[in-house]
């Protein structure tokens, strides 16, 4: 019998770098014999998948918006990330594997499903930085296997934590679209764009960790020392959006007349380069005011990004800290020099390519998640910039062996088979100690026994005798609540009785009096949570097994 794999991700037809992954490798996937595969797309409803041609099957988590779960799925990030779904899913395929390749808090509610000892657990968390939060290394240490995006995350993982068992990196790869224009100065006429000028390009979505102000405080530093009337910066991103002030930073740093934006009209769908003037504007192809940037609400294909890239002479990925990066890919394949942040998978990245590395000046912490974020140099980067700008009649050769370097690490087949090949190895478990298996659903204890003689002592008794899960023990959740009774207080969700996902929810939290008696109501109220679901899926077997008799 073939092994059924589910993949948890973002819808795949989705503009994302997580829906590509998932289209690329899942159209592998479904052709090997010994797999059948299924999709829990996040954000869409199952009924859209219908005209997308796709080969698999495929479950939606978002609920119609007519239905009565729709506002709570609007209103909680975890059941948007599959948590309301996830476990309805599990019933209805019966996965041995499931596999994630997300961030942690995108992930985490999979770790406590009822159904977890069910299934193989695959996850390739984004690893962006380290160190990692220690509730993130215990859900990695929980699962049965670990992937990478980069060598850099596969370093941090082992480095961090002796128990991960990790398999491999399995990168992600640019699409086959993504090739050198036949002609640049004639592709950059085609674009309106001067076949003379001297591009400095990238592509970022405006977000806090991209950085914006330093990128453009260096060009605007380059621009003063090299006095080049034909130089731009040319950003394809969005605003406004969950970052910078754009305008605000382009106006300060005097660069009106030299920072170039991508629109795209949504009346004629005419893709063009502009200088920015505001975020909707004249379209001047069919002159109506429906011209607007480019961004996750107005996007573009493959293909047209590709003209995009091909406008560019230099790639720059200038961030804290990347998953992986996939625009540094994709500028490669086009033949485009690349310049990053030498800091976490960009690090990797660019030493895989034979690109360029803009050693940071110094690492901060990042107060919502504890990790180290990078600040690159911005000296070194403008002279790096110099650099290439004198010599720009060897910018062709040196992008065609970045591309050449690009084409020969990374491919879609590859990722594919890593995934693959770790999957034909492992053994299905018995469906009849499984999905067919009998009722377990152990009631909670009522309250604590007397004679327990110290906090750490009633905990270890909520965890093994209420909430039933002594494997647990030492945990991470265990020693929240340790914390949190020994305290008297705790932080808390005002949308949850108990929170799980306590780094996503920071900032949204206030402190509220704990004690055993709470911890032992709340973990009493998660067993039975787990019950109900026991008893969903024995109904479910029950009926399965009637109609086939």
């Amino acid at each position: 019998m073939s092994k059924k794999i589910l993949f948890c991700s973002e819808a795949s037809w989705f503009p994302t770098g997580y829906s590509a992954y998932t289209k690329e490798v899942l159209s592998r996937l479904c052709q090997i014999d010994d797999f059948e595969v299924a999709e829990l797309g996040c954000y869409a409803q199952t009924s859209e998948a219908n005209d997308k041609n796709i080969p698999w099957r495929f479950y939606g988590n978002k609920p119609d918006p007519s239905s009565a779960e729709y506002s709570s799925y609007q209103g909680n990030p975890s059941a948007q990330f599959g948590d309301q779904s996830f476990n309805s899913v599990l019933l209805d395929f019966k996965p041995d594997i499931v596999m994630d390749i997300r961030d942690w808090w995108m992930i985490e509610y999979q770790q406590r499903s009822p159904f977890r000892d069910f299934f193989h657990w695959s996850i390739m968390p984004t690893v962006d930085a380290e160190p990692q939060a220690d509730q993130w290394i215990n859900t990695y240490a929980s699962a049965d296997s670990v992937f990478a995006y980069s060598e850099f995350g596969r370093d941090v993982l082992l480095n961090q934590c002796d128990s991960i068992n990790f398999v491999d990196v399995a990168s992600p790869a640019a699409n086959q679209c993504f090739t050198p224009a036949p002609s640049k100065s004639e592709h950059k006429v085609s674009m309106g764009v001067s076949p003379d000028s001297f591009i400095v390009g990238t592509v970022m979505r405006n977000q806090r960790r991209k950085l914006y102000p330093d990128l453009f405080e260096s060009f605007r530093k380059f621009l003063d020392e090299t006095q080049d009337p034909n130089a731009f910066l040319y950003c394809h991103t969005y605003y406004p959006d969950v970052g910078w002030d754009l305008p605000k930073l382009i106006h300060q740093s005097g660069l009106s007349s030299r920072v170039l934006l991508t629109y795209k009209c949504k009346n004629c769908q005419k893709v063009s380069v502009d200088f920015f003037q505001n975020s909707i504007q004249n379209c001047g192809s069919c002159q109506s005011l429906t011209n607007h940037m480019v961004g996750i609400s107005n996007p573009i294909s493959d293909e047209e990004l590709a003209k995009v890239y091909n406008c560019f002479d230099l790639y720059v990925q200038y961030a804290n800290s990347e998953g992986f990066g996939m625009p540094q890919l994709e500028a490669a394949n086009c033949a485009l020099p690349v310049i990053s942040t030498n800091y976490s998978a960009m690090e990797s990245v660019v030493k895989n390519i034979g690109g360029y590395g803009v050693i940071p000046s110094s690492y901060y912490i990042e107060c919502e998640t504890g990790c180290k974020r990078a600040i690159p140099n911005n000296e070194a980067f403008v002279n790096l910039l110099k650099q290439l700008h004198s010599k720009k009649n060897e910018i062709p050769e040196i992008g065609k062996q970045v591309r050449d370097r690009s084409l020969q690490n990374y491919s879609w087949d590859k990722a594919a088979d890593v995934w693959a090949s770790y999957f034909k190895t492992i053994e299905k478990k018995d469906p009849a100690t499984t999905w067919y298996s009998p009722l377990n659903a152990p009631q909670p204890s009522q309250g604590l026994p007397e004679g327990l003689t110290s906090t750490t002592e009633a905990v270890n008794y909520i965890f093994t005798n209420i909430l039933h899960k002594p494997e647990w023990v030492g945990g991470y959740l265990w020693k929240r609540v340790l914390r949190d009774v020994s305290f008297g207080y705790r932080c808390e969700n005002m949308d949850k009785q108990f929170y799980f996902n306590e780094s996503h929810l920071k900032g949204q939290n206030s402190n509220s009096p704990f004690s055993l008696q709470q911890a032992c109501e709340e973990m009493a109220n998660f067993r039975n949570q787990l019950n109900n679901w026991e008893n969903i899926r024995v109904q479910k077997i029950q009926e399965e097994l009637a109609t086939t008799k």
